[in-house]
């Protein structure tokens, strides 16, 4: 199957491709989540120069085939704006986490972990990329950035001490806003479909949604979904919140 593995989804041959939900695609999320998990466990037993290291080096990963993935579709003549532009959340996200890990801004630790790791969880839960084998550089550059995207939140949660705040929600909701706006006039202009907003792509949720609502009707559960997932996120940390309030209470007793 290596023989796939340069090969642009257009150029492989059909049921070349690895299928969502598939045995194998399960198999391959688990082992990563499992990888992900193994990672943080590692990475909280380091000192503090040392996980500087690993998330300096997770970010050079991250971002080296990121840009090596536009060379190599420029150079096999595949790189269009309408699909290779930083305009779908989880690309947006590399450039994010990346500032963050570098500027140590809260605010993108923030945006990093209330929207690009959910992103980075149903990207490989769903991944819409195309049908393509597993000894690809495509398939294994999309898992592996994800990967990425998903772990340094939980590196900086479970092994910095950084605390997600309901507080800085609305920010990081205003910056979404931001980047769908830039996204959204993107699409109108040449025509692209980044952050899926003018159609729902193939085997996702979006899909559902939009037989459902209609187009552009599928962006309104598509919001609602969003919110859904920052009460699962948040929750668990206004009742951490609350039962060190409580304690603190008790101790000053």
């Amino acid at each position: 199957m290596c023989e796939y593995f340069w090969l642009y989804e257009t150029d492989l041959p059909p049921g070349a491709g690895i299928e969502t939900f598939s045995a194998f695609h399960l198999a391959w999320v688990t082992t990563a989540l499992a990888i992900i998990f193994l990672t943080t466990l590692i990475y909280r037993r380091r000192v503090e120069a040392i996980r500087r290291r690993i998330q300096m080096s997770l970010v050079f990963i991250m971002v080296t085939i990121q840009l090596f993935s536009w060379l190599w579709t420029a150079v096999i003549g595949h790189y269009t704006i309408q699909q290779m532009l930083p305009l779908h959340l989880c690309t947006l996200s590399v450039w994010v986490e990346a500032f963050a890990v570098i500027s140590g801004s809260t605010l993108m630790k923030e945006f990093s972990h209330c929207c690009g790791m959910p992103g980075a969880v149903f990207a490989l839960l769903t991944p819409v990329m195309g049908e393509y084998p597993f000894c690809n550089y495509f398939y294994m550059q999309f898992s592996l950035a994800h990967s990425i995207l998903i772990l340094l939140p939980l590196l900086w949660i479970f092994g910095d001490g950084f605390r997600p705040n309901i507080r800085r929600l609305p920010h990081c909701f205003g910056l979404l806003l931001v980047f769908a706006g830039i996204a959204a006039l993107t699409n109108k202009l040449v025509g692209s479909n980044y952050m899926f907003l003018r159609y729902a792509p193939l085997n996702t949720p979006l899909e559902v949604f939009e037989r459902w609502c209609g187009t552009p009707g599928y962006i309104i559960p598509l919001i609602l979904l969003v919110f859904a997932v920052w009460i699962i996120l948040y929750i668990p940390w206004l009742v951490y919140e609350s039962m060190q309030g409580k304690r603190g209470k008790e101790i000053s007793l």
